[in-house]
Formats: structure tokens, C-alpha cells, sequence
């Protein structure tokens, strides 16, 4: 009996880590920011408010402008001294 239980404990350990595993490989990260609904002008809606680049994103609901933010500077310019 106590066999039993214990197969039914790591059969049910080994479903939840499979299903965790599932859900980890369909998570896909973007660096970007929402603007609404994907129209005709999220192009143009992305680079007025000052990004560089934009897609439009398959969400569950629909589809949705998402702008991606500039690339962060590095190095800081070259300041010039005045001796």
C-alpha cells in the first residue's frame, strides 16, 4: 500500500514539472511597450513617442502596437575640457 501512494506522489511530482516545463516553453519575452490595438499607424505612433523600432504582437485577444525602446547608450560622449 505504501508503494502505491508513493508511485502516485512522483507520478503526480513528474505531471506538475512537465506541465511547468509546458507552459515555460511557450512563454516568449519582449522588450516593448503596448500602444493599443495593431492599426495602420503604429509605425508612425512608435517614432513619435520617440522609439526606434515596432511590431505588431499575436497576443491571446487579438493583435497590439507594441514599441520597442531605443538601445541604451553604452559609453557617455566625449565631453571636451576647456584648460
Amino acid at each position: 500500500m505504501a508503494k502505491i501512494i508513493s508511485l502516485a506522489v512522483v507520478g503526480t511530482i513528474a505531471i506538475i514539472l512537465l506541465l511547468v516545463i509546458a507552459e515555460q516553453a511557450n512563454a516568449i519575452t519582449v522588450d516593448a511597450d503596448y500602444y493599443g490595438p495593431c492599426t495602420n499607424n503604429c509605425q508612425q505612433l512608435c517614432i513619435s513617442k520617440g522609439y526606434t523600432d515596432w511590431t505588431c504582437a499575436i497576443f491571446k485577444t487579438g493583435t497590439g502596437c507594441c514599441c520597442k525602446p531605443r538601445k541604451k547608450q553604452i559609453f557617455k560622449q566625449a565631453t571636451q575640457l576647456n584648460n
